[in-house]
């Protein structure tokens, strides 16, 4: 299982998954999962930008609405641990359902 690690994409998702498929084309091995460490910036919508932890110049939509909506379809696997530039209004509620509260806490 080959595995990508990537920390503080701030919502350039497009952009990480185009050097993937660049790394896959010149090393001709395919990537199976991508891990986002931290910083991932998953804004769905003007709200979720009023609820992050940046200065205002940094808060900016970049392209995970699109997948959200699925407008877009990552290419792969893509798990996400969260930093300090996430939206706090749905991702506490996200930990809390399916992780419960002890976990949300953390």
């Amino acid at each position: 299982m080959k595995v990508a690690v990537v920390g503080c994409l701030h919502g350039e998702l497009d952009r990480v998954y185009a050097t993937i498929r660049d790394l896959e084309a010149e090393g001709g091995f395919t990537v199976d999962l991508l891990l986002c460490c931290g910083d991932f910036q998953a804004a769905r919508n003007a709200a979720d930008l009023r609820c992050m932890a940046v200065p205002p110049k940094h808060r900016r939509m970049c392209d995970f609405w699109q997948y959200y909506n699925e407008t877009k379809k990552a290419p792969i696997l893509t798990i996400v641990v969260g930093g300090n530039h996430e939206a706090s209004n749905y991702m506490q509620v996200w930990l809390r359902f399916y992780l419960g509260e002890f976990w949300a806490s953390l």
